[in-house]
């Protein structure tokens, strides 16, 4: 059996002032905003992800950090009676990668907006597009787009049609690359597989501001949906005036990448260039819930060394500072 040692990056002089420049920054604006800092431990134990590395500590074995959200989680859900509101945090996640050159070791900067179960969830959605509006700047990034979603606009049709396990992944993959048809043919001979490629045409469609939601009234699932397609409208034309300079807002009504996740909004954060998003975020009411909490949770995260390599990359879609 081969065995492969994870690429760990060493991050020289330039790059880790960078890292810990954008660190600071981002930081600063989360604490400005009333959320407060949390480090979470580095080691978390069963049940463990399949991306997650993994060691033994004596007899037990163990998984490096993989992911905040759900470090966080399961930390709060243990320890706390009642749900910190605003959490913010910084540091590395630990998975594995593809390819043997893709490093295992990422840096992350993000916050968490966790609510009681009979709180309004479209403020902390607002609050939190609002922040990631903010982020471009903070960064020094001249130019990017912030593209906003709702997880439910196919989730909802496809739970209504009782179509899940393989066939929804591979109907999901095919909407996420924008093929319709695809989708059809995932769902051969399943009833409702006109109905769902029809409405995921509609979702497919270029982002075109309001157009695209608009259009969904065309779908098959138009009553279903009818709620989410107000709130996404809403909160798009409240965001759209208070867009700073050199951000381009969109919807993108067919981002349905982290579906098994994400029950609402989505946020994603994306630069000319960029081989990947820089941040991404979105509701996801059903994580607390699964360890024993009645919470709603909402966040997103900034992706660091993403957004070094587009730096290192593309130099000219950032301003000196921070």
């Amino acid at each position: 059996m081969t065995l492969r040692t994870p690429h760990f990056p060493d991050q020289l002089f330039d790059a880790t002032a960078q890292l810990r420049a954008w660190e600071s920054a981002l930081l600063n604006l989360l604490l400005d905003n009333a959320y407060r800092e949390v480090r979470p431990s580095l080691v978390l134990r069963e049940p463990m992800a399949q991306s997650a590395l993994r060691f033994f500590d004596q007899d037990e074995l163990v998984g490096l950090r993989w992911d905040y959200t759900e470090s966080l989680a399961r930390l709060f859900a243990s320890r706390f009676p009642e749900p910190p509101p605003r959490v913010a945090y910084a540091g590395p996640v630990f998975r594995k990668s593809s390819a043997p050159w893709e490093a295992v070791e990422r840096t992350e900067v993000g916050c968490e907006r966790i609510q009681e179960a009979h709180q309004d969830p479209d403020d902390a959605d607002q609050e939190l597009a609002l922040l990631l509006l903010a982020v471009p700047k903070t960064l020094g990034l001249k130019r990017c787009l912030l593209h906003l979603g709702d997880a439910a606009l196919w989730k909802g049709p496809l739970e209504a049609e009782k179509i899940e396990g393989p066939s929804a992944a591979a109907a999901t993959r095919a909407l996420h690359r924008r093929a319709p048809h695809r989708v059809k043919e995932a769902l051969e001979g399943h009833p409702a597989a006109d109905r769902i490629a029809t409405h995921a045409a509609l979702l497919a469609a270029e982002p075109d501001g309001l157009a695209g939601l608009t259009a969904l009234e065309g779908s098959p699932y138009t009553d279903l949906i009818a709620p989410q397609v107000q709130r996404l409208a809403e909160r798009f034309k409240a965001l759209l005036p208070l867009a700073p300079s050199g951000v381009e807002l969109r919807l993108d009504l067919a981002d349905v990448s982290g579906l098994d996740f994400y029950t609402g909004s989505t946020l994603r954060l994306w630069a000319e260039g960029a081989t990947a998003d820089l941040a991404a975020g979105g509701r996801y009411d059903g994580l607390y819930p699964e360890l024993g909490k009645p919470w709603r949770a909402a966040g997103f995260c900034v992706r660091l060394s993403t957004l070094l390599d587009l730096r290192s990359s593309r130099p000219g879609l950032f301003t000196e500072a921070p």
